[in-house]
């Protein structure tokens, strides 16, 4: 069973977003399910909704992207333990 976490990040506006899906998709079993990101001045800031099988590999996804120095914030955002699923959303 896979589960969608929310992965809130900010990056400088000279680091591509083929760089960031790349380096989040080179881990196996990781999908991206939805990026909501915009910029502000000299930043990109936005969530990415990622599909995992396992929760190490939202660890591992984390860990590559805090090893880039161009990306200034990474922060998980787990699912609400009281919601009626473990989706972070919906898609119709």
């Amino acid at each position: 069973m896979k589960n969608t976490y929310q992965i809130k990040i900010a990056y400088r506006n000279n680091l591509s977003l083929h760089k960031i899906t790349s380096l989040i998709e080179s881990v196996k079993g990781v999908k991206i399910k939805h990026l909501n990101l915009m910029s502000k001045g000299k930043d990109f800031v936005g969530v990415l909704a990622v599909e995992v099988s396992h929760l190490i590999e939202l660890d591992s996804v984390v860990r590559l992207i805090q090893s880039n120095r161009e990306v200034s914030a990474v922060e998980k955002v787990y699912p609400n333990p009281f919601a009626a699923s473990t989706e972070m959303w919906c898609t119709p």
